[in-house]
C-alpha cells in the first residue's frame, strides 16, 4: 500500500524536524536571517506534521503515538526545543526511515557517476551557501550538508526535495 516515497514522507519529516531543532539549539554561527528562516521552516514542519501522520497511518495501517505528537506541538509552542527533540526521538524510534532501499552499498559505479552529474548540472547551481549566509533559507552546499548531519537526515532531506527558495 502506497509507494516507497509515500511511506517515507512522515519518517523523513521527523528526521528533518529533529535536525532543524538541533540546528536551532546548537548552531551559533547562523546569521539572524538564517535563524529566522530556520524558525519559519520549523513552524511549517510542525504545522504539517499532523497531516503527514494521518497520511502515514492510512498508507501503512499503523498508529502514530498522538501523545508524543502532541508533546512536539506543545513544546514548540512553549519554545522548549529540547523537550520537542525528546518527543521526536520517540516518534523516530517508532517510525524509522527505511534506509535499506537507499543503502550506499547497493549503488553501482554508474549510479555514483549519475549522482555526480546530477549534482553538477542541477544541484550545485543553487546550493552555494555556507552557514552565516544573509539569506533566510540558504541552499547550503550539499557536500557541506552531508558532512554536517547524519546520513539518515541527509537522505531524508534528499527524499523530501526542495524546501525553500534562494531568497
Amino acid at each position: 500500500m502506497g509507494t516507497i516515497l509515500d511511506r517515507s514522507r512522515f519518517p523523513a519529516e521527523l528526521q528533518l524536524l529533529r535536525g532543524d531543532f538541533d540546528r536551532s539549539i546548537s548552531m551559533t554561527e547562523l546569521s539572524a536571517s538564517e535563524r529566522l528562516g530556520l524558525q519559519g521552516r520549523i513552524d511549517s514542519a510542525v504545522g504539517g506534521l499532523e497531516w503527514l501522520a494521518m497520511e502515514y497511518e492510512t498508507i501503512t495501517q499503523t498508529t502514530v503515538d498522538r501523545h508524543n505528537l502532541d508533546l512536539v506541538f506543545d513544546a514548540w509552542r512553549r519554545q522548549e526545543s529540547e523537550r520537542a527533540v525528546e518527543a521526536l526521538e520517540s516518534l523516530i524510534e517508532q517510525h524509522p526511515l527505511n534506509l535499506r532501499i537507499f543503502a550506499a552499498e547497493r549503488a553501482t559505479n554508474e549510479d555514483l557517476q549519475r549522482v555526480r552529474e546530477i549534482d553538477a548540472t542541477l544541484c550545485s547551481g543553487c546550493h552555494t551557501a555556507s552557514p552565516g549566509s544573509p539569506n533566510q533559507l540558504p541552499a547550503y552546499r550539499l557536500s557541506e550538508l552531508a558532512r554536517s548531519m547524519t546520513s539518515t537526515e541527509f537522505l531524508a532531506r534528499l527524499l523530501s526535495g526542495v524546501r525553500g527558495t534562494e531568497e
